[in-house]
């Protein structure tokens, strides 16, 4: 994320904050932090401390600005230090007050979203930067100063957020601010922003557009810094259209420009060569990625390569292993997948500890407090006994009752934030203990059955390839078993998992099941998303009937409907009633309202929605389609 432009020129108070400067004794002090930051920014820090500490003393606030702006950003990035870079923004923003100039606020919630994004906060980051841009349309500033990449920053936290709507229309605001300008570098930049939000969002016709956008503007750019961004988003594309042949071409290219094997890229690149050979099921193609080896040793080094993205390429090399029938080196690499999958939720794990970590923390902090003000009023009594003499004994006596109240009030506080203390610890041992049985669950379905599911869905696999005249009803029957049991596992441990235990998390399942479904069966599907404001909470049970509910939906649409057409429309009312609205093109269902509901299907759809207390119709309209729509009302 861009930090803005630096402010220029300080003469007095009058001048604007954009005009005024560092003061002379200061500018040796933080060149020397800037000199430094080029060839090690963490090393930056202490010479960004010791010149914020100079420009306080000196009351520069030009120079804290400047310093308070890089230590949220360089603590952040190359500390990984949330707490203090979040301590550090507090102070700046209390600054900000201060000074009352739109531009200061608009830079520094700029660093302190940049703070929220590295630490995950997603939500947190966004209001940050909704802020910082609530700000920069305020600052009287001349536009060369302002931070319009911003909107940009704001698109991609949308995007990860599934606020798609959200993303496309900052980005193009984006794009419209440089369009004109003709800075290619960042029109590039926010047609690559709206493809990523068009891409999730399943709008594959605005996806290609965008996408084509990006590689004309790239082709005539002799900047070639964004042609590996661009060459990725076509290979997306190719994908989408099934065009494989173009999608390894570009693949290919994207390899050449970066055949390093020790960059986070090379892997990324490689992932996305995999996931052509598996779409295309071309066993020739995975067979020549094979042939540069499995470079076992980057993908077991921690430091080279994010965790997720060890998974994704141990998952790239199962997939194209098993068309190859390496039936040893797919069970390895599987293994290795289940294995950072249980990584990966440990960490989940451990950060909500941490959370309530926190929190008891902030409890015994106050405990702290409340017994040093017990003292200080202790000794505060006594000295005012000794001043005020006999004399006053009629004063001191009104003196020592108030602060005998005080005490016995703070006392009673000190007792209840203790009596709070005990039960934070009892919900956050209740917690543990919910989390480590859930995950244990969820482990032995992944590392028992799991494996052994997908063992014999392997083994009779590869019992076809080598012996095809084995190619019985009953080996079919178990490979689709095996494989069938492994959705409903990986369903189960869904559900299981408390990190998503979010309507946002649901939705996306959802979609996922619902694309790759209806695409196996040669059906269009449209999802449209409303667009959230804020978290919503499903428990699993909650997550669980509504997916059977759509799946069911989805199954019956595939068997009986005809339909070439499926729209999902998601909607969230005023008064939190989430309605899933369900429609396809088909030839719609045939007989009575009561006789179409009596299917043991349709009645699993129902007996699972009013489990949760919801509500679920079906339209029919015979010739033109099938519809339903199911209510369930929010939790606040």
């Amino acid at each position: 994320m861009l930090l803005g432009a630096c402010r220029q020129d300080q003469s007095s108070g009058n001048v604007a904050f954009y005009k005024r400067s560092v003061s002379v004794s200061l500018k040796p002090l933080i060149n020397a932090a800037i000199f430094k930051a080029k060839d090690d920014p963490a090393a930056a820090i202490p010479l960004y401390e010791k010149a914020l500490a100079a420009a306080k003393l000196h009351k520069d606030e030009v120079a804290q600005v400047k310093c308070y702006r890089m230590l949220v950003f360089y603590y952040s990035i190359y500390k990984n230090d949330f707490t203090h870079a979040i301590a550090l923004s507090d102070a700046s923003i209390l600054l900000a007050k201060k000074i009352n100039d739109p531009g200061t606020y608009s830079d520094l919630y700029a660093s302190r979203a940049v703070a929220y994004s590295v630490a995950g906060k997603l939500n947190e980051a966004a209001d940050a930067s909704t802020t910082a841009l609530q700000y920069l349309q305020q600052d009287k500033a001349p536009d060369s100063l302002k931070n319009f990449p911003l909107y940009n920053n704001l698109a991609v936290l949308h995007t990860q957020l599934g606020n798609y709507n959200l993303a496309v229309e900052n980005a193009n605001k984006f794009l419209k601010h440089y369009t004109p300008l003709k800075d290619t570098a960042r029109m590039i930049g926010a047609y690559q922003t709206m493809s990523n939000a068009y891409y999730q969002a399943n709008d594959t016709v605005n996806f290609r557009i965008t996408a084509r956008r990006a590689q004309a503007l790239q082709r005539a750019y002799p900047d070639k810094t964004k042609e590996y961004i661009v060459n990725s988003l076509m290979v997306a594309l190719y994908k989408s259209i099934k065009d494989y042949d173009s999608a390894k071409v570009v693949a290919r290219q994207l390899l050449k420009s970066d055949s390093n094997m020790n960059t986070p890229r090379y892997f990324e690149t490689l992932t996305q060569m995999m996931e052509i050979a598996d779409h295309a099921n071309d066993t020739a193609y995975a067979a020549s990625i094979l042939k540069r080896g499995i470079p076992m040793q980057q993908l077991l080094d921690e430091n080279l390569l994010p965790l997720s993205l060890r998974k994704n390429v141990f998952d790239g090399y199962y997939n194209i292993l098993k068309m190859t029938s390496d039936k040893e080196l797919a069970k390895v690499c599987v293994e290795q997948a289940y294995r950072l999958s249980r990584e990966l939720r440990k960490q989940e794990i451990n950060k909500d500890l941490e959370k309530y970590e926190i929190e008891r923390k902030k409890v015994m902090q106050e405990n702290v407090l409340l017994s040093k003000d017990l003292q200080l009023t202790r000794k505060s009594n006594t000295i005012t006994v000794l001043i005020m003499g006999a004399g006053l004994l009629a004063l001191a006596g009104t003196a020592f009752l108030m602060s005998y109240r005080r005490k016995i009030q703070i006392e009673k506080n000190r007792f209840e934030l203790l009596e709070k203390e005990q039960q934070w610890k009892q919900s956050k041992a209740v917690l543990e203990m919910q989390l480590v049985e859930r995950t244990r669950i969820a482990r032995e379905l992944h590392d028992d059955l799991g494996a052994s599911l997908t063992s014999i869905a392997l083994s009779t696999e590869l019992l076809k390839r080598k012996h095809p005249q084995l190619d019985t009803r009953e080996i079919r029957i178990i490979a689709e078993n095996a494989t069938q049991m492994v959705d409903q596992m990986n369903q189960i441990v869904w559900t299981l998992n408390n990190n998503n235990d979010t309507l946002q998390s649901l939705l996306a399942y959802i979609r996922k099941f619902a694309t790759g479904f209806m695409d196996d069966n040669g059906i269009e599907f449209t999802m449209h998303l409303p667009r959230f404001t804020s978290e919503h909470i499903l428990n699993g049970s909650v997550r669980r009937n509504l997916f059977l509910t759509v799946k069911e939906a989805l199954h019956n649409i595939v068997k009986h409907a005809q339909a070439t057409s499926v729209t999902l429309k998601v909607t969230i009312t005023e008064t939190k009633q989430l309605i899933l609205h369900l429609t396809d093109n088909g030839k719609g269902m045939t007989g009575q309202k009561e006789e179409m509901v009596s299917g043991n299907g349709l009645r699993n759809m129902k007996a699972n929605i009013q489990t949760i207390g919801g509500t679920i119709i079906w339209l029919n309209n015979p010739g033109g389609g099938t519809g339903i729509t199911v209510t369930y009302l929010l939790k606040t």
